[in-house]
């Protein structure tokens, strides 16, 4: 699977069939599986699985300010303690952005292990977007919450989410009681306690 900051100008993301068969047909050599393996038998996971809520959080990476919003989402589930819980980011395995076939693998456990999976979303412009697609995947469904960032303005608003592919396989995703609209870094807590 390529990188979707790959695409060129017109080309689309895949819809939510494509994502499911390219994930299901990704073919690891023998110590990319054990790498997998190891990550999904590590500290790491083991810790995870111990918690009632167990939340996986998704959305822009790097250095960045989305990035920066989504490690407060990140910080803010992970200090809950009634019940405790965890929360996790495919970065916090350790996975290097030439290991796209594993971060997919990976990113598609997580989703089956989590109690809830909490996309922070500013846009449909980056890396991320195959997360939202894979989400999409009918088993994924019912643990999503969405944290969709709202702009002032409806010319930024529609410029941030112009990509008409992503917009169709993900409008599920972005109606009824759990997507949840912010404006501002300082909305992100309040926001956060509509998530269970």
């Amino acid at each position: 699977m390529g990188d979707p900051d790959d695409r060129g100008p017109g080309e689309t993301v895949p819809d939510e069939d494509e994502i499911l068969t390219e994930v299901e047909s990704i073919a690891l050599t023998p110590t990319e599986h054990q790498r997998v393996k190891d990550l999904v038998n590590g500290e790491q996971m083991s810790r995870f699985r111990n918690h009632d809520r167990r939340y996986l959080v998704a959305g822009a990476g790097g250095e960045t300010g989305a990035a920066t919003r989504r490690k407060t989402v990140y910080d803010l589930l992970d200090e809950r303690t009634d019940p405790p819980a965890m929360a996790t980011r495919l970065e916090d395995y350790g996975l290097t952005p030439e290991e796209i076939e594993l971060w997919v693998r990976v990113f598609d456990i997580l989703c089956g292990r989590a109690s809830h999976i909490v996309a922070v979303v500013e846009d449909f412009d980056g890396g991320y977007v195959w997360e939202l697609g894979l989400l999409f995947a009918p088993e994924y469904r019912p643990k999503v919450w969405v944290l969709k960032r709202r702009y002032s303005d409806d010319d930024t608003e529609r410029d941030r989410y112009d990509n008409g592919m992503a917009a169709s396989h993900v409008t599920a995703l972005l109606t009824g009681d759990r997507c949840v609209e912010w404006e501002t870094a300082a909305d992100l807590p309040v926001v956060v306690e509509e998530i269970p």
